[in-house]
């Protein structure tokens, strides 16, 4: 269950590195996971969202203290949210107001206030509130806070049917601006969700990133009969090249035995310009074992693999089963003489052939 979960884990980080290994291996990262590069910078895009939402909850809109004269003088602008102390007055005034949502009209109730400056009570504003408001009893010290507003028209129409200023003659206030009370500034909660989404998906990323695919579960298995060669296969993992390390990742090849001359034909096809005096040594080897002795080759002219075996017995050759995501595939591991590979089967026939193929001393034409 262990390996199966860390498979699934590692799956998506398998998936990318496979499609994006020919982009990297062109501009020199081929040993490069394409997985810790996209976890890195999808884990940072999820860090800088998460750390812009607690930004803008901190910067979440707050009421502008102020006094009633700065409002009734004009030094507060309309459409800003402000709180402040006030003695109440006058009211309320319970009046109709012709509401529009669209070309439809409402007429609804609503309660005015006047309210002065505790410091200058000669100093006045209106107060509209949707229903009376407790506590807002003529002579009343309160806190209150909303939102400034002008609307000229519909104070004309409400001051002419109340009239405060006929019952407190001493009292100066602005007959077009008003505070509509409780009404605050238009703020929308930001959400985490996103930014949760990419961090998720970098750690998952970056975590898969050193879970290595096919995840190998190893287990006691019998070779099988000799003689079934090519076998065809998946590489994934490091194999040795004249050039140095080659990092196969899901690469179609095949374990099969092929000639010396055959290996130094592929070989220079693949790799004649980096081989140097290599060539010497190759035909050396040809002249001392003859050309039509046989070695085991794992070979996958995708990514230009060729690679002997030249000493199975010193190799660490571990069978057993393969976990790619959800699948579940037959596979060897081979670990030494510069290599580092999963190979991966359609059946286990012929994972139990390949095991006794690498168990098999060289053999003659």
């Amino acid at each position: 269950m262990a390996h199966r979960l860390l498979a699934v884990v590692g799956w998506p980080a398998h998936v990318l590195n496979v499609l994006f290994a020919p982009a990297l291996g062109r501009i020199g990262l081929s040993r490069v996971p394409a997985a810790l590069l996209l976890g890195l910078a999808i884990g940072a895009m999820g860090v800088n969202s998460i750390l812009a939402t607690v930004a803008a909850y901190e910067d979440r809109p707050e009421p502008i203290p102020t006094t009633v004269r700065a409002i009734q003088d004009g030094a507060i602008d309309s459409g800003l949210w402000v709180e402040f102390d006030a003695v109440v007055v006058d009211g309320p005034h319970l009046t109709g107001v012709e509401v529009f949502a669209g070309p439809e009209s409402t007429l609804v109730e609503r309660a005015y206030y006047l309210v002065a400056d505790p410091a200058e009570p000669d100093r006045a504003v209106v107060i509209r509130a949707r229903e009376r408001i407790a506590g807002f009893e003529p002579g009343a010290t309160v806190r209150l806070d909303g939102s400034i507003a002008e609307d000229a028209f519909s104070m004309r129409s409400v001051l002419r049917e109340w009239d405060p200023s006929a019952s407190q003659p001493s009292v100066e206030f602005s007959e077009s601006r008003f505070v509509a009370y409780a009404f605050a500034t238009p703020w929308r909660e930001p959400s985490f969700v996103a930014g949760t989404i990419l961090t998720v998906i970098g750690l998952v990323l970056l975590a898969g990133a050193f879970v290595r695919q096919p995840l190998l579960r190893a287990r006691p298995v019998a070779p099988g009969a000799l003689g079934r060669t090519p076998l065809r296969l998946a590489i994934d993992g490091q194999l040795p090249t004249p050039r140095g390390p080659v990092t196969a990742r899901a690469t179609p090849g095949q374990l099969q035995w092929m000639t010396i001359e055959e290996i130094a034909r592929v070989r220079w096809r693949y790799w004649g310009a980096a081989l140097g005096d290599m060539r010497r040594s190759v035909e050396s080897a040809v002249r001392d074992q003859g050309a039509a002795v046989e070695r085991l080759v794992l070979h996958a002219a995708t990514g230009s693999v060729i690679w002997p075996i030249e000493r199975p017995a010193e190799l660490r050759v571990t069978p057993g089963d393969a976990h790619v995501g959800l699948r579940r595939r037959p596979a060897i591991e081979l670990r030494g003489d510069g290599a580092s590979v999963v190979l991966t089967f359609d059946d286990a026939a012929d994972r139990d052939a390949a095991l006794a193929e690498l168990r098999a001393d060289g053999r003659g034409a």
